[in-house]
């Protein structure tokens, strides 16, 4: 509830503050899992890899 987005989010979708805290920490959440599950997908697809010549 320390967030501005939260805060934005409630009062533009009119819900009270328990139903914004059930929604947020479920976008929230399912945000961060997918933004994991694509950093190591594409970490594994497309790897860093160092200068050929040593």
């Amino acid at each position: 509830m320390n967030d501005s987005g939260f805060w934005i989010f409630a009062k533009m979708g009119g819900l009270t503050e328990v139903e914004t805290l059930k929604t947020w920490t479920v976008t929230v959440s399912s945000m961060a899992v997918i933004g994991l599950l694509f950093t190591a997908l594409f970490a594994t697809v497309l790897p860093l890899v160092g200068s050929a010549a040593g």
